[in-house]
């Protein structure tokens, strides 16, 4: 019989899993910014600039200031000494940083792209079309590759690299070499002002690394019970729902390899509390939780849109009763919260959202909307509203902006506005 876990020991695994119980330690904060997708496993990627790109949030999140530039450069191969870059670009989950040495591991995915399966969205089919529609295209794509390097799409000077159109309008260069990079043909040699670098494997790959994405017999399904092991650790605990959800994949690929970790003890089948199906938790949390190694939860955050913690909609409402929705594509008449809100994270708790801005050409950190849930006490307003004012002034720092403007809307607004002074 699985063992029984509590929502509460569920929520309490989840925010130690995912880094964000303690406030950051001397630990943490030395293993900077690839400690962090070490744990978390990958981190998406997304071009919306509003208070902060998502995928530079995460980190702060769970470690407070840093340099982004690191991440940047880790993203690019060091051409003067001929190393491989540390992370690399895939759609490991959305478009998301890896660890290079980890990107091999997606070749199930990238021959999916390129043979095709039952998978719809896998089809072979814009494959075939680049190949029999655009073949000499193709063909002088990677010639252009071969002989100048790698190249942005701007770089690269044809009389097809013309856009057709506002936002995906993409010229017939952008969208073979898109084709390229979902099979493996190039991958991704970092981004210039978000614009990505295209590079053949051989140029910017080296080693074992090399081999592995050369390999012409990869195990797909050893590669992918890595992936849903890593999956499952970050998590903390899951669902095979909420693991598929994770590594981007239907259901019914991701039990087996489920199944075959949980008889390797590898997976512990849990009952949680409130939970329909049946959850797993990663045999090392389970040790963790048994040997009273949890931390306690004592960090207040604001989280991305897309963070791990809250990117599935679904498993937030599920561990903690938390329905959100952004609201970028919501006519402004029709928006609850706001534009850009920012899950609020309080001692393992998620307890608010705010609608935040920055204004970088007058230095001010905007609050557009401060909102409190509906089950926070009312005698806890107040508490919250001071640990957030602090929390604001680390983010202003972070981002160089001298002041913070708090907007007159939203149930945590007065409180925040007297906390702020």
């Amino acid at each position: 019989m699985p063992e029984q876990l509590s929502l509460k020991d569920a929520r309490a695994l989840v925010v130690n899993a995912q880094g964000l119980a303690a406030k950051p330690s001397r630990a943490d904060k030395q293993a900077g910014p690839l400690g962090v997708i070490d744990r978390l496993s990958l981190l998406q990627l997304d071009s919306v600039n509003v208070f902060e790109r998502a995928h530079y949030m995460p980190v702060f999140s769970r470690i407070g200031a840093y340099d982004k530039a690191i991440l940047d450069d880790a993203s690019r191969p060091l051409t003067e000494t001929g190393e491989q870059a540390k992370l690399m670009e895939y759609w490991a989950h959305e478009a998301a940083w890896v660890k290079t040495e980890d990107l091999p591991l997606h070749r199930f995915r990238m021959d999916w792209y390129r043979y095709g399966t039952d998978d719809r969205r896998y089809s072979r089919r814009r494959w075939e079309m680049v190949q029999t529609q655009h073949g000499k295209l193709l063909q002088w794509i990677r010639d252009e590759l071969q002989t100048r390097g790698p190249l942005t799409i701007s770089e690269i000077e044809h009389d097809q690299n013309i856009r057709k159109g506002a936002w995906w309008g993409w010229s017939d260069v952008k969208m073979i070499l898109e084709q390229m990079f979902l099979v493996g043909e190039v991958v991704s040699a970092g981004r210039d002002k978000f614009s990505r670098r295209y590079a053949l494997p051989e140029q910017v790959l080296t080693g074992e690394t090399l081999a592995r994405m050369l390999d012409p017999k990869p195990d797909y399904d050893q590669n992918l019970r890595t992936l849903i092991e890593r999956a499952a650790k970050a998590e903390g605990v899951a669902t095979v729902k909420d693991l598929a959800d994770f590594v981007r994949l239907k259901i019914d690929r991701v039990a087996p390899r489920v199944r075959e970790l949980a008889d390797a003890g590898i997976l512990v089948p849990v009952e949680v509390e409130g939970f329909k199906d049946l959850g797993y938790l990663h045999r090392d949390w389970q040790s963790a939780a048994a040997q009273n190694q949890l931390s306690r939860a004592n960090h207040v955050t604001l989280l991305s849109p897309f963070d791990p913690l809250t990117r599935n909609r679904d498993r937030a409402i599920r561990l903690f009763d938390f329905d959100y929705k952004i609201e970028i594509y919501v006519p402004e008449p029709k928006r609850v919260y706001g534009y850009y809100t920012l899950p609020l994270l309080q001692n393992g708790n998620l307890v608010g959202r705010i609608d935040l801005k920055s204004d970088r050409k007058t230095r001010e950190l905007l609050v557009q909307s401060a909102w409190h849930e509906l089950d926070v006490k009312p005698s806890a307003v107040d508490g919250l509203a001071r640990d957030l004012a602090k929390h604001l002034n680390e983010i202003s720092a972070w981002q160089g902006l001298t002041a913070t403007v708090i907007a007159a809307k939203g149930n945590l607004a007065p409180a925040l506005t007297s906390a702020v002074g």
